[in-house]
């Protein structure tokens, strides 16, 4: 007997073909079609793609052979000349730099020997395993078409290129700052597990020595974690995210007490940094348009999404506070472990404890980049429907401009100080008795490159004289009744160059000028002085 019903009966579909008759009448429902395969621009090959293709311009940047400008020549001359005890004391020529970052490079040159590239080797290897980490937080925590999007911006970001060639620890910044975002990942997922809480611990724990500004990483994802435990009323993850927190906390103590504290009283750096500290408490409207100015700078600088020849920080700022929105209203923790970090280094800043500008902030810029990737993806899901032209411009601008700024940085590489082939030249130039000066810029390098083969010369070093130049021309006036007088120049800070030779031309006259790329060198016969 067939039980009474209201309508017809409705049965899935028999998973064989045969006949199904039942005392009512059927609808068969036709299975779902699978979802169709993902777009070569969406699947896991596009990122391998993208990801190797970042690889090769990391590579192309490190084969360029540029030679250590003013920043790495400094940095060098500290790792060069002192034992790795010595690297934890105070560094000369007012540099700061990790002290795990300080000892792996030490470990290297002394494995290696010294050179440009193994001087910059660590910071290479650490932009490359950042890329990796760029993809595997994208791939987990975003829509494919976004991910792909972030990746592509990563791998060819300019500024996160050139600092992976450079003998400087703003690459590994960034690396730790994405490494431990995706160490987090899984939590802020609220995915549970002692395993993924003790890794947690563990890298965030090794990270404040590596990197400085992990801290702020460490505290925008600490926040998130410990708040959603306590959103959730999760006892265990309270408790969890206390102890791991406290884990960063102890490595930082340590930390802070033996290398870092240093750091905030080197006043050459506090005066060097002065216009980049949050007033505190603000007083002014200006103090508020500080803000701003500092928040807007960052996606140009070092965002590298506003370069020389196409504009689009402004448009880059909208699209991170868009796809910002769209992870809280996901997953809110994720939101708050990306936008924390920065807030953190800002307050930092108002203590005059860590500089808001520059390639100091170059740490952000892979978290930046997911915001930024994931808002514009909304933006052009949004809009494609009915206008397919902008949703195109919207992607077409954001890619261009990174690009456009990478393809100038081949073609002529940023900071290019080639004062090692100029060196070498004028030692077949120099004669006996002649006399050599070196402007204040180029004196690290100089070192530097002539550390294990002097200079075959009287070598005099240039001091800086920003606040009263003319103390430059005494420097010059020294060599007064010299025949034979090379000034080399090299990291021209502002037309000082230009001031330099007018003094020398004003007290001889200049007989030959040797020229590289971002370096130079004039002898002057002073023999008549006027």
């Amino acid at each position: 007997m067939t039980p009474a019903t209201d309508g017809p009966t409705r049965i899935a579909p028999p998973t064989h073909n045969r006949l199904v008759t039942l005392g009512e009448p059927v609808v068969v429902i036709a299975p779902e079609p699978p979802p169709p395969p993902p777009g070569w621009a969406t699947s896991r090959t596009a990122l391998v793609v993208l990801v190797l293709a970042g690889f090769g311009l990391r590579a192309a940047a490190l084969a360029q052979d540029r030679n250590l400008w003013i920043d790495e020549a400094m940095l060098a001359l500290n790792l060069v000349d002192r034992s790795a005890a010595q690297l934890l004391e105070p560094l000369g020529w007012n540099q700061g730099a990790p002290a795990g970052f300080l000892l792996a490079v030490k470990g290297t040159i002394t494995a290696l020997g010294v050179s440009d590239v193994t001087l910059r080797l660590l910071p290479f290897v650490g932009s490359l395993l950042g890329l990796v980490g760029v993809a595997w937080v994208a791939r987990r925590l975003m829509p494919a078409p976004a991910a792909t999007l972030a990746v592509g911006l990563a791998a060819v970001h300019p500024l996160l290129l050139s600092y992976a060639a450079e003998c400087k620890q703003y690459g590994t910044d960034a690396a730790a700052a994405v490494g431990l975002f995706a160490a987090a990942a899984g939590l802020l997922q609220r995915r549970g597990g002692f395993r993924r809480w003790a890794v947690l611990a563990a890298c965030g724990a090794a990270a404040v020595w590596f990197s400085h500004p992990a801290a702020f990483v460490l505290g925008g994802v600490g926040t998130a974690l410990f708040a959603d435990a306590v959103v959730a009323r999760d006892r265990r993850r309270v408790l969890a995210s206390l102890a791991t927190i406290g884990c960063w906390l102890a490595s930082f103590a340590v930390c802070y007490v033996t290398t870092l504290k240093q750091l905030g009283h080197n006043q050459y750096l506090l005066d060097y940094w002065a216009g980049h500290f949050l007033p505190l408490p603000p007083r002014s409207v200006g103090d508020i348009a500080w803000v701003v100015d500092h928040v807007f700078e960052f996606f140009a600088y070092p965002g590298g999404l506003s370069g020389s020849a196409l504009k689009a920080g402004g448009l880059a700022a909208v699209l991170y506070a868009v796809g910002v929105v769209s992870f809280a209203r996901e997953r809110w923790p994720v939101a708050v472990a990306l936008v924390l970090p920065a807030a953190f280094a800002m307050a930092a800043s108002g203590v005059h404890k860590y500089p808001f500008a520059g390639r100091l902030l170059l740490f952000l810029v892979p978290l930046m980049l997911l915001g930024v990737a994931r808002g514009a993806w909304e933006v052009f899901a949004a809009l494609r429907p009915a206008r397919p032209v902008a949703a195109a411009a919207v992607l077409g601008l954001l890619l261009a401009a990174p690009l456009l700024e990478t393809y100038q940085q081949v073609r002529r590489p940023m900071r290019y100080e080639q004062l090692a082939p100029l060196l070498a030249d004028l030692r077949g130039r120099v004669q006996p008795g002649d006399k050599v000066y070196v402007y204040w810029g180029g004196v690290p390098a100089f070192l530097h490159y002539t550390r294990g083969d002097p200079f075959p010369a009287a070598v005099t070093l240039g001091t800086e004289h920003k606040d009263g130049r003319t103390a430059y021309r005494d420097e010059l006036r020294a060599f007064a009744g010299e025949q034979r007088v090379w000034v080399v120049f090299s990291h021209r800070h502002q037309a000082e160059e230009s001031l330099l030779r007018a003094y020398a031309e004003g007290l001889g006259e200049c007989r030959e000028e040797v020229r590289s790329p971002g370096a130079s060198a004039f002898r002057y016969d002073f023999g008549n002085p006027e």
